[in-house]
């Protein structure tokens, strides 16, 4: 099969699994319909987020064994399942099982399956990768707006039934695509087992990077009205944050081709960086939105980088297993980031709290540094192995 067929279905996996990050969108409906405030529905997403992460946690192990096709074929069902349970939820207990958990869930499973695909194509790996993992981005950029339209039209439940429709649609066609085996264009001399252990320091060291480096975006997202100092405002800096988010997932994984995923991860530390300074030094206006461009791009490109690393960094046969390991740091920081950036805010201020961000960049840097100090301890391994450059 095709390298390339294969990451058409993976690109149309991550397509129809993005709904998740539509929520805000559905909250202000969902609240009037239900009779609940907005606040409660906010559980919905915190859970939603906990199962993503545990489910890339999962998808990423079983994707190691499993054939794409059948896992996609399993999120075709999970998804589906979770949009045409949650059109008839009347409470939020309801939609926590459904759209947080059974959605959450599956989407996690369907990131990491997409992602493993995504790794099989050694020779252009990184532009695999970007197309993947933009892909995820682009559905939900698509997603929101589309999910408005809808809504000033139908009914909730209508609106959810079509979304499942379409979802459906779409993973239909990516099971289709996908292979029927494991590591489908892989060499045929790479082992079938990989019994040597994890190299735990630069597992570790990605894990810290991942961790720390999506933090300040992250906190972003959730806080870009005060960032800007307007709330009324606040549209454009998400929107601003989305765009940067989607070009760096794009441009990062071809860059990576062309110089090397460790250069390439230098440039993104240093991005973190630039992009926090403006704010650091109390700028307004539009220093503040160019600043969350970059910290967009910054993340976007973190997105595809750290999968690029990973693969570089163990056996394609283990990269399920160990993206999925190194992904909890991205779950922790989405977790953690936007309370603990709403709770210092009222004490040192925006300005106060780029300065934090600031000192997260040095750290994300040692980290990098360390991942780069354990590659050159391991020294390179014959390709036969499955392991890159």
């Amino acid at each position: 099969m095709s390298h390339w067929r294969a990451i058409a279905g993976a690109v149309l996996l991550d397509l129809a699994v993005s709904p998740l990050f539509a929520w805000a969108v559905l909250t202000p409906r969902l609240s009037h319909d239900i009779g609940v405030d907005q606040s409660a529905l906010a559980t919905v997403f915190s859970v939603g987020l906990a199962s993503f992460t545990a489910g890339v946690l999962l998808g990423g192990r079983l994707a190691d064994r499993m054939a794409p096709r059948r896992l996609a074929a399993i999120c075709l069902v999970g998804t589906v399942s979770g949009l045409g349970g949650s059109s008839i939820a009347t409470s939020v207990t309801t939609l926590i099982l459904t759209f947080g958990i059974t959605l959450g869930g599956v989407t996690g499973v369907g990131y990491a399956t997409a992602v493993r695909v995504a790794v099989t194509v050694v020779s252009r790996r990184g532009l695999a990768l970007s197309l993947v993992v933009s892909a995820y981005a682009a559905g939900t950029a698509v997603l929101a707006p589309s999910i408005m339209v809808l809504l000033h039209v139908f009914s909730m439940t209508t609106t959810l039934l079509i979304l499942a429709g379409l979802a459906g649609a779409l993973l239909a066609v990516s099971v289709y695509l996908l292979p029927t085996q494991v590591n489908a264009g892989i060499s045929a001399q790479l082992p079938l087992r990989c019994p040597s252990p994890l190299p735990r320091a630069k597992v570790g060291a990605l894990w810290v990077i991942f961790c720390l480096g999506s933090a300040p975006a992250l906190a972003a997202f959730a806080h870009a009205g005060q960032l800007v100092g307007n709330t009324a405002t606040a549209t454009a800096a998400v929107a601003t944050l989305s765009a940067g988010n989607l070009v760096g997932r794009l441009l990062a994984g071809p860059l990576s081709d062309r110089i090397g995923v460790y250069p390439a991860l230098h440039g993104n530390v240093a991005l973190l960086a630039l992009s926090c300074l403006p704010v650091a030094v109390g700028a307004t206006g539009t220093p503040v939105l160019v600043s969350l461009l970059l910290l967009g791009t910054q993340y976007g490109a973190l997105s595809a980088l750290v999968p690029a690393a990973t693969a570089s960094a163990v056996p394609t046969q283990r990269f399920g297993l160990t993206y999925g390991l190194v992904f909890t740091g991205w779950g922790l920081a989405g977790l953690v980031a936007p309370i603990a950036a709403a709770s210092a805010v009222d004490s040192v201020g925006v300005d106060g709290l780029s300065r934090v961000a600031l000192v997260v960049a040095v750290f994300t840097w040692a980290a990098l540094l360390g991942y780069g100090m354990a590659s050159r301890q391991a020294g390179p391994k014959p390709a036969r192995e499955g392991r890159g450059a």
